[in-house]
């Protein structure tokens, strides 16, 4: 279960879309992760999936908050996914 968490997490982060930095204050995968990627990659350059990466070499310690964050991202990501109610 674990790798198939993480494997989706690289599937979305990679794009860019889940962390993109106008992500609102109110959570998501950057607010849930940061702690995870200041503890576990510091000094990773962000782009081209190195945190994400990073995450994944990493993926035992990465926080369970952190990890639901990335999978709730995926799942409103996905095609066929609803759209956003926020407006």
């Amino acid at each position: 279960m674990k790798d198939v968490l993480i494997l989706s997490a690289v599937l979305v982060l990679s794009s860019g879309s889940v962390l993109a930095a106008d992500q609102p204050q109110t959570g998501g995968p950057r607010a849930a992760c940061q702690a995870d990627v200041a503890k576990l990659c510091p000094g990773i350059q962000p782009g081209g999936g190195r945190i994400l990466g990073c995450l994944k070499q990493n993926e035992a310690q990465v926080s369970t908050s952190c990890k639901e964050a990335i999978a709730k991202g995926r799942a409103r990501k996905a095609p066929g996914a609803p759209a956003s109610s926020q407006g």
